[in-house]
């Protein structure tokens, strides 16, 4: 018979993993347990009651040829979190602009009270142009911020993935999965895409 393993400290930090992917399955995702699996696989976690059941529920459904087909662009659970991982992110950028939006005036009257010393007052001066005061502005800001990545689009889509989110009824649909995990299925975490405007100054950007 197998002695217990003793408790050790990355069993808590394992545990707190599996225990958020736990959530985010029963809120219905589809890729939660596959996610599971692959963070134990990774880490030499042990597997926990509940995902065995839901990666055996996972695996008859899989096999089942009797099972209703959907159809669509979005129609697999893939298809449909790569959309899901793109209003996210669009909504998140939407997000940080309005922020700036509200922050940059406050912060510039901080530099100018110090202009002698603030060699980049006009710099930050051009930047509060850009970024501008309205939401629409804000749908602007985020399609150039996102130009180069999968999220890119126009100021329209920006608005529309930026409300879906906003008023979702399920907010754990838009979890972010670990990017080792992601790439085991073919996805890119948005950590890793492309961001083309990372080196350019963000007032010099126009749509």
């Amino acid at each position: 018979m197998d002695r217990l393993r003793p408790f050790r400290p990355i069993d808590y930090l394992n545990q707190r993993e599996l225990k958020v992917l736990r959530r985010v399955a029963a809120s219905g995702s589809e890729l939660a347990p596959a996610a599971a699996l692959h963070f134990c696989a990774t880490y030499k976690a042990d597997v926990p009651e509940w995902l065995t059941g839901l990666a055996a529920r996972g695996y008859c459904e899989h096999l089942n040829s009797n099972r209703p087909k959907k159809r669509g662009r979005s129609s697999g659970p893939i298809e449909r979190y790569r959309q899901d991982m793109i209003d996210y992110m669009r909504w998140d950028t939407v997000r940080s602009t309005r922020d700036k939006q509200k922050d940059c005036p406050e912060s510039l009257a901080i530099l100018e009270t110090n202009s002698n010393r603030c060699p980049y007052i006009k710099d930050y001066n051009k930047l509060l142009r850009w970024y501008g005061h309205d939401w629409l502005r804000a749908y602007e800001c985020a399609s150039m911020f996102l130009r180069g990545t999968p999220a890119f689009g126009g100021p329209d889509a920006m608005k529309a993935s930026y409300c879906r989110v906003e008023h979702a009824s399920n907010p754990l649909r838009y979890f972010l999965f670990q990017p080792e995990f992601l790439e085991s299925v073919g996805l890119e975490h948005p950590s890793r895409w492309g961001w083309s405007t990372k080196c350019t100054p963000l007032y010099n950007l126009t749509l």
